[in-house]
């Protein structure tokens, strides 16, 4: 297994062996679930609405999770394999879920990751995204909510980030749990079923 730099991670709120789990993949060709252990991502392809980002060609992979209210929050964390770059985000939503949506076409992951629970019976955030998949070019993969863990994600940060920028980065995450979250989730992904593993700090800063 070769190693590859640590991701430099950025965060945006909205305030002004083998991954052992079987999980349900749904894809753009059908809307059946199909099972099956989550094996290693296909090649890169086309993507549409992201040009100007120059992302089009990248391998990039994705966790959400939500809160549950009147006003979802709703956390993501997109992890970009080509660049070794992870984007945290934390956007309080409507109930179309417009923000969240936009942000999965900007960035175009091939794989979404969320949480099993909220496909059965399926929440609403599930039921939009499954719906988008063909427009997105994405799938659809659940995984047990314990990889979706806090404590996860921060000692992942812990790890990769140069000792100098630990505690701002503490400062700039502290009450986004979702991202964090979703970060802890997209990253043991990588590592266990994409095949990619990081060098703790790195060349590669997180930022």
């Amino acid at each position: 297994m070769s190693s590859a730099r640590r991701p430099s991670t950025s965060l945006t709120t909205d305030t002004t062996s083998y991954l052992p789990y079987t999980s349900y993949e749904y894809t753009t060709t059908t809307s059946r679930p199909r099972t099956g252990r989550a094996g290693r991502l296909g090649t890169a392809r086309p993507r549409t609405g992201v040009s100007t980002l120059g992302i089009e060609s990248q391998r990039i992979i994705c966790a959400v999770s939500e809160s549950r209210g009147i006003a979802p929050t709703v956390g993501l964390a997109f992890l970009n394999l080509d660049t070794n770059e992870a984007v945290l985000c934390q956007i309080c939503d409507s109930q179309t879920y417009v923000r969240t949506l936009h942000k999965l076409m900007v960035f175009g992951p091939s794989q979404i990751l969320i949480v099993q629970s909220a496909a059965n019976p399926k929440s609403k955030l599930f039921s939009i995204i499954e719906d988008s998949l063909l427009d997105l070019n994405s799938n659809l993969v659940t995984i047990d909510r314990r990889y979706f863990a806090e404590t996860t994600g921060l000692e992942y940060i812990q790890q990769l980030a140069f000792g100098e920028d630990v505690e701002a980065l503490k400062m700039a995450i502290e009450g986004n749990y979702f991202a964090v979250c979703c970060f802890a989730a997209v990253r043991r992904r990588a590592i266990f079923a994409v095949n990619i593993t990081y060098n703790n700090r790195s060349s590669n800063s997180l930022s």
